[in-house]
């Protein structure tokens, strides 16, 4: 038989080993000032007790609902209205949910109205570096779709999505442009775009329209 406090101290030794691994493995989870297992007798914390609980949102709070856009020779015409719902009462009556990004783009935005206004916020930042640069160049329609795609997919990615369907729509190079984006991303153009409950329902009416209507007046 060996050495009985040998096999003790071997045993501590033992457990304190793994208790620093698995802090180890835990890594960001550990706060800056925790202590491994063992030093000073306490336990390590996992987390600061002041710190704020990590936050998500797990569904939309103040809503609007669909946008509706459709493209034609020399523009794009898009609508909404400025209903803003709280659950189910009609509580705002004057959200704007269209916003110019620059004089050759225009966004609109279906889903929560906080996060819309949070990308505005993203957008007003871009417009400022894009001034800046003072380079006689603006970002294209094209250019921000695909900024946007990007950032909704973005956190999308991080499990904190953006609850939003987008609508951009511009003019620029002599072309329309229109293009959507959800709020896990998805992304594509199209001549005619309806987010929301309109695109169940106001959709299939447009193309119908679009389907009956002579092609000189579309480009009127």
């Amino acid at each position: 038989m060996g050495d009985p406090e040998r096999l003790t101290r071997s045993k501590i030794t033992g457990s304190r080993a793994r208790a620093l691994l698995a802090i180890a493995m835990l890594g960001p989870l550990c706060s800056a000032g925790s202590a491994p297992a063992g030093a000073g007798g306490g336990a390590a914390q996992l987390y600061s007790p002041g710190a704020a609980p990590l936050q998500r949102t797990k569904q939309p709070i103040v809503t609007g609902t669909s946008v509706l856009a459709v493209k034609y020779k020399d523009g794009v015409m898009m609508a909404c209205d400025t209903l803003g719902s709280y659950g189910t009462l009609a509580k705002y009556k004057d959200l704007r949910r269209m916003a110019e990004v620059n004089e050759k783009c225009l966004i609109g935005a279906g889903g929560e109205y906080s996060d819309f206004q949070y990308i505005q916020s993203l957008l007003d930042e871009l417009r400022t570096d894009d001034a800046n640069l003072a380079d006689g160049f603006t970002l294209s329609p094209a250019e921000i779709f695909s900024y946007l795609r990007v950032v909704l997919y973005n956190r999308r990615s991080k499990f904190n999505p953006l609850w939003n369907n987008l609508v951009v729509a511009g003019f620029t190079g002599g072309k329309p442009f229109l293009g959507t984006v959800d709020l896990i991303g998805t992304a594509f153009e199209d001549d005619l775009i309806a987010t929301g409950f309109g695109a169940h329902l106001a959709l299939p009416l447009m193309r119908k329209a679009l389907d009956e209507t002579p092609a000189h007046l579309m480009e009127e």
